[in-house]
């Protein structure tokens, strides 16, 4: 890992926490002879002045898309084309939205417009209540389905007293150049992963059906992560409302046996499996072809099991890593176990919906990963991207 003679794109917006990012530099121009330059918002003009980054780079701090009244745009984009890294650093809402939204009506907004997604890291900084803002949290997850690598912010003392603590403070110096590090060490290099996620939907006529309130964005989360670390990714997702990522090869599937034929398919191939889906394991024993009648619905239903994906896939691998999800609301840890023995499995990762934050559907997870050796590992409430980065640092 190393970042040595990497050329270095660096975007400046405007939030307080711009302070921080000369001794940043420093550290990637001293520590790991990086070339910087610096592109700066007219909002971040109002924080610090050009002068600043000019004399810690060394190279002209670039701040309009017109210079001398000659459009120098063009200049700019081969400057983009030419470097390896794009970092903005602090990234406001206000960045993350125009970019989510292809609005490019700055100098810095046009060149990230031209930017690889890849190659590009926006390092969160930001009001709490803006981070939790569901718009903002959109424009984000849009960022990250298309490639784009999110640096989240951290916990503690904001900027006023009146926010207090909460999370949105700019991540550390050594957690950027950590993420940044990750973009050349790509671990996952010539490693084919395969990830199931979103719930199955299993019918008791042509509209009606039983399912579960998963929505995918823990499936999503692990192949972007996997994909960022230089995976060849396919995932397999249930019917949900999320978008799947564009850059990963998708397959849509309804039915628990839909998920099955399309794990099946394509398991001799993966070096990691993760099974992330919510896996309907009830299904009725009948299905009408037609929607049936109000008047004629039974008054009870028969159900019989959906195949176990997992326990089949553990008696046929060979050398393949195979993760399981565990949903649990007693005897977690002891029950796990037993799912962990009797599937074969290599982790399992174990959910608690009572948990608060760990429910379906939400932004976050809590959870207890066993190993195969039952060594148990409880991680804290982090995001589910977050959640996806240690379960792969894990495998890695």
């Amino acid at each position: 890992m190393n970042l040595n003679n990497k050329k270095v794109l660096l975007g400046l917006t405007g939030g307080i926490a711009i302070y921080k990012i000369a001794s940043l530099i420093r550290h990637l121009i001293n520590d790991h002879n990086c070339d910087v330059r610096v592109i700066m918002t007219k909002s971040a003009q109002e924080f610090m002045t050009p002068l600043i980054f000019e004399t810690f780079t060394g190279n002209k701090v670039l701040t309009d898309m017109f210079e001398k009244d000659r459009i120098v745009s063009t200049r700019h984009i081969d400057l983009v084309s030419q470097s390896d890294i794009f970092l903005v650093a602090p990234a406001t809402a206000n960045i993350i939205g125009k970019v989510a939204n292809g609005i490019a009506d700055d100098l810095l907004s046009t060149m990230l417009m031209t930017s690889k997604p890849e190659n590009t890291f926006f390092a969160l900084a930001m009001n709490k209540n803006m981070y939790h803002n569901s718009f903002f949290t959109k424009n984000k997850e849009s960022l990250i389905n298309n490639g784009y690598n999110i640096i989240e912010p951290e916990k503690g003392k904001l900027a006023t007293n009146i926010e207090g603590e909460g999370i949105g403070r700019l991540a550390s110096e050594s957690v950027i150049i950590s993420n940044l590090l990750s973009m050349s060490d790509k671990p996952l290099k010539d490693k084919n992963i395969l990830i199931t996620g979103g719930p199955t939907r299993e019918y008791l006529d042509s509209v009606r059906f039983i399912s579960n309130p998963s929505t995918g964005k823990m499936g999503i989360a692990l192949a972007n992560s996997a994909k960022k670390h230089g995976g060849n990714v396919k995932l397999i997702l249930g019917p949900t409302s999320i978008l799947p990522p564009k850059n990963i090869d998708t397959t849509s599937v309804i039915s628990s046996e839909n998920m099955r034929k399309a794990v099946l398919e394509k398991f001799d191939w993966a070096d990691i499996v993760i099974m992330s889906a919510a896996v309907e394991d009830l299904k009725p024993t009948t299905k009408e072809s037609i929607k049936i009648k109000k008047s004629n619905i039974p008054k009870t239903l028969n159900f019989t099991t959906t195949k176990d994906i997992l326990l089949e896939l553990g008696k046929i691998k060979k050398n393949q890593i195979l993760v399981g999800f565990s949903v649990e609301t007693e005897n977690k840890i002891h029950n796990s176990i037993e799912k962990l023995k009797k599937k074969n499995l290599d982790y399992i990762i174990v959910n608690d919906p009572n948990e608060k934050g760990a429910a379906f559907g939400g932004d976050t997870n809590k959870t207890t990963i066993i190993t195969k050796d039952e060594k148990i590992l409880e991680k804290k409430l982090m995001t589910k991207n977050e959640l996806a980065d240690e379960i792969f640092k894990m495998l890695i």
